[in-house]
């Protein structure tokens, strides 16, 4: 959470003067996505310590997916400061953190409607 502020941050003062219009509006999409993951994170800590319903493979799939996701988008968009003109390529890594994310979230609605994984009081 603190690198997604710290990186929201340097995006609104020292790489709004830097980054044309789009790739600053690509960089803050990144930093949108890992402050809702590490939200995310920290409910799916908060569910575990309620419900005692364990959630490994959900908070690996978030974590993945934080990286995926954000990583390559904040790569494209800082790609002009680093004056490399290719690997767009790297774009095709964004989905599988997108879709690794989302995995997280369905396992944990699988993980709740299932009655074998509910407290019992």
């Amino acid at each position: 959470m603190a690198v997604g502020i710290i990186l929201g941050a340097l995006a609104a003062h020292a790489l709004k003067e830097k980054l044309d219009d789009e790739s600053l509006r690509i960089f803050e999409v990144a930093v949108r996505y890992q402050i809702y993951g590490c939200i995310g994170l920290i409910l799916m800590g908060i569910l575990e310590l309620l419900t005692k319903i364990h959630l490994n493979v959900p908070v690996i799939l978030m974590r993945i997916g934080i990286i995926l996701f954000s990583g390559s988008i904040y790569f494209l968009a800082l790609r002009p400061l680093m004056g490399i003109e290719e690997m767009g390529w790297v774009g095709a890594i964004t989905p599988f953190g997108g879709v690794a994310m989302i995995a997280s979230w369905v396992l944990i609605g699988i993980k709740f409607y299932n009655p074998k994984h509910r407290k019992q009081h």
